[in-house]
């Protein structure tokens, strides 16, 4: 099966951003790496328990949520870069 033949999960409630459960991160380095691309992309990380990171772009809402490690890295993998992009426009004025 190619990529092209490969469908993202759509988003449910449980999982907004349609992450896949054994999509693996497109980076092994760990939570350092994901941390620096999202922070690459304007994103502010704010870890508020232990498996816990709320992720916000310039303004304070949206918050994301976070609750692994895994997550983290597929959203920065994954998903960061689109969001980025589409907060970012809709912040201008």
């Amino acid at each position: 099966m190619g990529i092209a033949n490969c469908h993202a999960p759509t988003a449910t409630r449980n999982n907004l951003f349609g992450l896949q459960s054994n999509a693996p991160a497109l980076c092994a380095e760990g939570l350092n790496t994901s941390r620096q691309w999202l922070k690459d992309l304007g994103f502010s990380i704010n870890q508020s328990g232990q498996e816990h990171w709320v992720i916000t772009h310039h303004n304070p809402l949206p918050e994301l949520h976070f609750y692994s490690e895994r997550e983290l890295a597929q959203f920065a993998s994954h998903k960061a870069h689109h969001y980025a992009k589409r907060l970012f426009t809709e912040d201008r004025p």
